[in-house]
């Protein structure tokens, strides 16, 4: 990854082979569905003595019915599926699209959306999201995996995707779950009825089927990373790519308006006598001005608080520099987003390597909980991902607050159209109480 000096903590219990495969993986992969090689297809993987196993396998080192989890539990194995809906063709015909399941639009992020020329004899575009559309195309690994000697880093070296680092399978997620200027759920895609989207990298893994047993096998192939770690790689990823899409999208803007799905949709859509003006300062921004979607970086500033106050306050400068940017111009707009992604890149590395501790989690949990930092959550952005970093830190810490205090944050979080910033703020006020007791 570009940006910082590499500070890695590594475990001394680590073998040699996993020390490799976490170094390929920091090293920042190719997203996998574009790399160069030939993806064969689901049915390749699904057979019964590969990863198809109707029950897992009781003396394996995996469960070897991984195949089964996705078909029948994953949402990822339904959504090409869902492109063959009235929604979807309502949403497509508004669009003037044709047909959703052959529209690269809509393929891109419901499908492995793979060129002819790299799709195998057992291909096949309705499976959805697949096997390779997260670990690569097989053409080169799998040979050595089914072999039944591998090594980690001798698959990763012959192209399987590295999941297992938080940095590589944040940038895999966030390809399709956040926008970004190569597969753009833009504000045309929103109008038109697409579900807006939102993104955590350690909310989506929990919700994520697990295709894997946690054991020590496990660890001598692969890391095993706590929520709250998936949580501040996450949100430093999610920042970046959001600050990257923003500045390129603003560099090759010669439209009338910007791509709004880049600011934050309360800033219009909330009525007319929500009292919200004298709320924006924070940001330098006066009522009436539409903010830039900012919740990455409110996240990124409590975690860099704790672990680094001088990125902390750069983040906080640079922050209110790129919404005052949003008065000037696409230029300058672009060249504060620029600068965020560095800081960004650079506390995303720090992280990965030597992620939060456990009094760092509790600091970090007691600035997204405070009085003062709860006048960030005037958006709903802000108060969703708080909401999730509360969930991952607290369960990493093996902590809950009083019964009720979790379920109050989720219920003022559940839609951005009945979101009201006072409610939240009491939401959180009850978590404050909790965490003293």
């Amino acid at each position: 990854m570009g940006g910082g000096k590499l500070n890695i903590t590594i475990p001394l219990t680590w073998p040699k082979a996993m020390i490799i495969a976490l170094l390929i993986g920091l090293a920042g992969p190719a997203i996998a569905q574009s790399n160069d090689a030939i993806h064969l297809g689901v049915q390749t993987c699904g057979a019964s003595t590969c990863h198809g196993a109707v029950q897992p396998w009781q003396n394996s080192t995996v469960l070897q019915n991984e195949f089964i989890i996705w078909s029948t539990h994953d949402a990822h194995s339904n959504a090409y599926k869902s492109l063959l809906s009235d929604r979807a063709k309502r949403i497509s015909a508004r669009l003037g699209l044709g047909p959703p399941e052959q529209a690269a639009t809509c393929l891109n992020c419901h499908a492995n959306n793979v060129p002819a020329e790299k799709q195998g004899k057992n291909f096949n575009i309705a499976d959805g999201v697949g096997c390779e559309s997260c670990h690569g195309g097989a053409e080169n690994w799998l040979g050595t995996h089914v072999s039944g000697v591998s090594s980690r880093p001798e698959l990763v070296a012959a192209g399987m995707y590295p999941t297992e680092d938080p940095i590589a399978r944040a940038e895999l997620c966030i390809g399709c779950h956040l926008p970004n200027p190569d597969r753009l759920v833009n504000h045309r895609l929103l109008a038109a009825g697409h579900p807006r989207l939102a993104f955590e990298l350690d909310t989506f893994s929990v919700n994520q089927p697990a295709h894997a047993r946690i054991d020590d096998d496990y660890r001598q192939r692969k890391p095993d990373h706590n929520g709250a770690k998936l949580w501040a790689v996450g949100q430093a990823v999610s920042a970046r790519q959001q600050m990257r899409g923003l500045a390129q999208t603003m560099s090759r803007n010669a439209n009338l308006f910007p791509e709004l799905t880049f600011f934050e949709c309360g800033s219009c859509h909330r009525p007319f006598d929500s009292a919200i003006g004298a709320d924006r300062v924070r940001a330098g921004l006066g009522p009436g001005e539409p903010q830039l979607y900012d919740a990455n970086l409110v996240m990124l500033r409590a975690i860099a608080d704790a672990v680094d106050p001088d990125i902390a306050q750069r983040l906080k400068n640079q922050t209110r520099a790129l919404h005052r940017a949003s008065r000037q111009g696409a230029g300058a707009v672009a060249r504060a987003a620029n600068e965020l992604a560095e800081l960004a890149d650079k506390l995303a590395t720090r992280l990965n390597g030597t992620p939060p501790d456990r009094n760092d989690l509790r600091a970090i949990l007691n600035t997204l909980a405070s009085r003062q930092h709860a006048a960030k959550y005037v958006d709903f952005g802000a108060a969703e991902q708080t909401t999730m970093a509360v969930a991952a830190i607290l369960e990493t810490l093996g902590e809950a607050p009083d019964p009720g205090a979790l379920d109050q944050l989720y219920d003022a979080t559940q839609s951005p159209a009945r979101f009201n910033s006072r409610g939240f703020a009491n939401a959180l006020a009850q978590l404050r109480e909790s965490l003293k007791k």
